[in-house]
C-alpha cells in the first residue's frame, strides 16, 4: 500500500514539475529574447560609433596633412619675404645717403 501510494505521488510531482517547468521555459525564453535584442541593439550602435570615429580620426589625419602643407609654405614664403626685405634694406640705405650727400652738398655750396 505504500508503495503504490509512492507510485501515485512520484507521477503527481512529475506533473508538477513538469507543469513548472513550462510555465518558466517560455517566460525565460522570452526575456532572453528580449536581452539578445537589446544586447543586439546596443552592439549595433557601437559599431556606428567605431565607425563614426573611423572616419573622425580620418577626417583629423587629412586635415593634420593641410595643415602642414599650408606652414611649410608659409615659411617658404616668409623666408622669401625676408630676402627680398634684405635685399631692399640695402637700396634704402643706398637711397639715404644719395639724398644725405645732395643735401650736403646743397647746403655747402648753393646755399
Amino acid at each position: 500500500m505504500e508503495m503504490s501510494m509512492l507510485l501515485q505521488t512520484v507521477p503527481k510531482q512529475e506533473n508538477y514539475t513538469q507543469n513548472r517547468a513550462g510555465e518558466l521555459y517560455p517566460k525565460q525564453s522570452s526575456s532572453q529574447c528580449g536581452i539578445i535584442t537589446e544586447l543586439s541593439g546596443i552592439f549595433a550602435h557601437l559599431a556606428t560609433m567605431v565607425t563614426q570615429q573611423g572616419k573622425l580620426a580620418i577626417r583629423i589625419d587629412g586635415n593634420m596633412d593641410e595643415s602642414l602643407v599650408d606652414v611649410e609654405g608659409a615659411c617658404s614664403a616668409l623666408l622669401q619675404h625676408l630676402a627680398r626685405i634684405t635685399s631692399n634694406r640695402w637700396l634704402m640705405i643706398k637711397i639715404f645717403a644719395v639724398i644725405i650727400l645732395f643735401l650736403i652738398v646743397f647746403l655747402f655750396f648753393v646755399a
